[in-house]
């Protein structure tokens, strides 16, 4: 096994791990969540989490899964972004749309997710029967 192959090994393993913790938190959430406001929101925020190690294991090509993992990702930033501007602004405490997105983003469950992204992409470089060298 080469120098490359033994890195991609380890960065696939890293984002299953990661897809796995993201999809367990799906999984909490959806048990603990109130669906009856923002329903289409709520599942939004508990079904993409849910569905990460799931898309990240059977989507195949390798390519096409961590391109639909991105545009979960981001859908699941907006998301979460969204209820968390609803929850503050209910309560009076926001002070931006932008500074609520950047807090967001910089939650555990949110970076988990597009740090699986992230070393997909990455193990796309590495693997040795690439096209892409």
């Amino acid at each position: 096994m080469t120098i490359r192959g033994i890195i991609w090994v380890v960065l696939l393993a890293l984002a299953g791990i990661l897809s796995a913790w993201v999809s367990l938190f799906g999984i909490i959430a959806a048990i603990r969540i109130d669906l009856r406001q923002d329903t289409l929101l709520c599942l939004l925020y508990c079904g993409l989490p849910a569905l990460c190690l799931p898309v990240f294991l059977f989507v195949r090509p390798p390519r096409r899964a961590a391109v639909l993992l991105s545009l979960m990702a981001l859908t699941y930033l907006g998301a979460f972004s969204t209820l968390s501007w609803r929850t503050c602004s209910e309560l009076g405490y926001c002070q931006s749309l932008v500074a609520t997105v950047m807090q967001t983003l910089s939650t555990d469950r949110v970076l988990a997710f597009f740090c699986v992204v992230i070393l997909s992409l990455l193990a796309q470089l590495a693997d040795d029967q690439s096209s892409l060298w």
